[in-house]
Formats: structure tokens, C-alpha cells, sequence
């Protein structure tokens, strides 16, 4: 792997301009040029699966590009709305895009939501595959606007993983808007200007809303060039966030669980194989081996219908070697699943000791009641050295109804090194 980079530190009143090309489109290649001849380098988000495509660059020019110093970004397999995507799908367009890059020899580690798209679980999911920044689509005040946003954004930044812009450059930004991003960013007291461009073409054909004219990229750029002297300078966004290269993180990880999908029943008791119904207190409960399933033909539910004390849960059968994943000491474990319920539910986990006993380790946060089948995630504390073995499931501890389907553990350390 590459070495750590340093974060750039600024100075009072400093403005960095970071200049951003997004979507792998030919044209760039002119922008990059225009760049380089006034010493300058950008940030080429692209797609890995797009490249050679008709009017995308293709893989020698994106390596070009960083041979002449620019930075490679991530930015999807597929350009999707993500937010509009289940997060199993988000993880494999936002992971799998990094991996193939890596794989192509780039060092990734600056993204940019597609369209600008994402709410918490993409912001979270951006973090599980390792980047160490990633860019939004506005955000920061215009020249002209009202609003209260900053006309920069702070060093380091108030999120690294929400990146303000003043959105993509149209064709009708002019020479005069792209020089106000940057000077009211001084007058301000200086910060952060990413600034967004796609096509470089002028006059496009077809035409292209979110395009540049080459002549204006130069005249911005050469302009730019002649604010160094007042502590105005040109970075990459990786320039700016620094950190190390982390491991790829490919999705979906190695299952840990034997039947996760709870279909496989043998002996017909109503309990999937390697799991078990469990609970203990005062409670008053009914199980159903259910067909209102998220996948598959079966799903399990549990009914509370009195309770003074205790718990009722699914989760993994407590066997000595035959169901049970085996944890490393020291890392973390991610476990999903599908539900719905009334009332709200929690993650538990338990592990066996070199005895043979099995003890309660952890929960994760109480989660929604939910009408329809929500996707549910929660990451484990770091596992104790005297864990052999893990128990980990869903649990209901008041008065309600849970259905639960299609769960997933996996050791998120082992899965950052595939």
C-alpha cells in the first residue's frame, strides 16, 4: 500500500481550490491538459465499470491521468441514486467500484455521491469501504444567495464524508461566477472550494447542461493561477484530507452463518437448523414458523402477549462446534438481518468461554417498530480474548410481534483485507 498523505493545514484567509471531474467522460482529458499546463492537478471521479465505454475515458487514459499526477476518485459502479437502493445494493456499488480500482492499480481514497444522493446509510456505508472522504453536490453559498451556508468549506472539514460544493458547473456558469466561488471564499476568511466540472466541450453537440468551454476552464484556471500570490492554491482532495490508503472491502463478505436464510428445517420441529429460539423471565410468548417471508418460503415469528421480565430472541444455536462461527480475538463482527414488528427490537450476542459456558456479551441500540420488512444492521464491540465461539441473533422484550428473515454475520476486519 502507499504511504500515509498529510493533511494540508491552512493559514488564515488561505483559500485551496480542489477541481473535480466527475463521470469518467473524454472530454476530460482536455481539462486535465488545461491543468497541467498551468501546473495544476484535479480530481477524476470515475467509474470503474464505464471505462472504454463510447465517450468515457478509457483505462489508459484514467492511468495517464494519475502518471501526470491528478487523483482517481470513486464515484459507483453505476452512477445510481443510492438512497433509492437497498443498502445490500449500495454497499456493492459504493465497495465493489473501490476494489476494481484498486485492483487497477489506483489509489482510492476520495468519493462522490452520484447526483449528490445519500442519507445516513450511505454516508455510513461510504465509511465501510474504506474512503476516507466523500464529496457532496451543493451545500456552500453562492455569490448571489442568501442563505446562511459558508461561502468555503472549513480545513478540515465540518464532515469529510459530506464535502459541501456550490453544485456542478452548467453551461450557463460564467468566468465571472467560478472567480466569485473563490473570492468571496477569501473575504470570507479563506477554506475549502471544491468546484465540480463533467463535460469540456463548448460548443457541445449535443449540447451538455453540465459543461465547460474549454476557453473558459483556461481563463478560470490561469486566473486561479495568478491568486497564489495572496495564498490562493490549486489541491486534490485527497491533497486536503490526508490519511492513509486502506484495504479494499468487497461486498458481500464471507457469510459466517450456517443457514442464515432460516429455510432449512430437517426435522421439521418448526426451528430452523443451527439457530433456536430462546428467551428467559417472566413473559408470556408464541413462535410460528411463518411463510410471510422477506425471502425465500420461511421466516420466523415471535409473539409477546404478556411480560414482567426478560426477553424472547432467535439466534444462533449455543452448540459446541457444528453452528457456532469461531471469532478472532480483536475484531468486530456485523450482523444484519430483515424484520418488521410491532414494538421495538434489538441485536443481542453471546459467546463460549474455553469452558464451555455461554455468556452474554453485548446488544446493539433498539430499533423501529416497522409495518413492512426494514433492513437492520449493527457492529459488535471488539471481540474479548476469552470468546471461542458466537451466539448472536434478534430479540423482542415487550408486549408485540416480530418477524425476522435473511440474516448476515460477517468479521469486518477479514472483510477489509479480501
Amino acid at each position: 500500500m502507499e504511504p500515509t498523505t498529510q493533511a494540508i493545514v491552512l493559514l488564515p484567509g488561505q483559500v485551496i481550490v480542489s477541481l473535480n471531474f466527475d463521470d469518467c467522460l473524454a472530454s476530460q482529458s482536455q481539462g486535465a491538459a488545461i491543468l497541467q499546463a498551468r501546473g495544476m492537478r484535479g480530481t477524476f471521479f470515475v467509474h470503474s465499470t464505464r471505462m472504454g465505454q463510447s465517450g468515457r475515458l478509457t483505462l489508459a487514459q484514467v492511468r495517464a491521468l494519475r502518471d501526470a499526477g491528478h487523483e482517481i476518485g470513486g464515484h459507483t459502479l453505476t452512477h445510481p441514486h443510492l438512497s433509492e437502493l437497498p443498502p445490500d445494493e449500495q454497499r456493492k456499488e459504493i465497495c465493489n467500484d473501490r476494489v476494481a480500482l484498486l485492483n487497477a492499480g489506483f489509489r482510492v481514497t476520495s468519493f462522490a455521491y452520484p447526483f449528490g444522493d445519500k442519507d445516513a446509510t450511505t454516508r455510513q456505508i461510504v465509511i465501510d469501504c474504506n474512503y476516507n472522504s466523500a464529496r457532496e453536490s451543493g451545500g456552500l453559498r453562492t455569490a448571489t444567495g442568501g442563505s446562511s451556508n459558508p461561502y468555503a468549506e472549513p480545513v478540515p472539514p465540518a464532515d469529510p464524508y459530506a464535502i459541501r460544493t456550490h453544485g456542478s458547473v452548467q453551461d450557463t456558469t460564467t468566468l465571472t461566477a467560478l472567480k466569485n466561488y473563490v473570492l468571496r471564499a477569501e473575504e470570507s476568511g479563506g477554506g475549502w472550494v471544491p468546484i465540480v466540472f463533467h463535460h469540456i466541450c463548448g460548443p457541445c453537440n449535443p449540447p451538455q447542461t453540465y459543461s465547460i468551454a474549454p476557453a473558459t476552464l483556461t481563463a478560470f484556471v490561469e486566473w486561479l493561477a495568478t491568486r497564489a500570490s495572496r495564498g490562493t492554491t490549486v489541491a486534490t482532495m485527497d491533497a486536503v484530507i490526508g490519511g492513509a490508503l486502506k484495504p479494499p472491502v468487497s461486498w458481500p463478505p464471507s457469510q459466517l452463518l450456517k443457514n442464515p436464510s432460516l429455510e432449512t428445517d430437517l426435522n421439521g420441529d418448526g426451528t430452523p437448523d443451527c439457530w433456536q429460539r430462546g428467551g428467559f423471565g417472566s413473559n408470556t410468548f408464541t413462535w410460528t414458523r411463518t411463510q410471510d417471508a422477506h425471502g425465500g418460503t420461511w421466516a420466523q415469528q415471535v409473539r409477546i402477549t404478556q411480560i414482567t421480565s426478560g426477553d424472547r430472541k432467535l439466534i444462533t444455536r449455543q452448540d459446541d462446534s457444528s453452528c457456532t462461527p469461531t471469532p478472532t480475538t480483536g475484531h468486530h463482527y456485523r450482523i444484519s438481518a430483515w424484520y418488521k414488528a410491532t414494538t421495538q427490537v434489538r441485536f443481542k450476542a453471546y459467546y463460549r468461554d474455553s469452558a464451555g459456558a455461554w455468556i452474554y456479551w453485548s446488544q446493539g441500540p433498539l430499533l423501529p417498530a416497522r409495518s413492512s420488512y426494514t433492513f437492520a444492521e449493527w457492529t459488535t464491540p471488539a471481540a474479548p480474548s476469552a470468546a471461542r465461539a458466537l451466539s448472536v441473533g434478534l430479540s423482542i422484550d415487550q408486549v408485540g410481534t416480530l418477524t425476522m428473515d435473511d440474516f448476515a454475520l460477517s468479521d469486518v476486519e477479514a472483510s477489509a483485507s479480501l
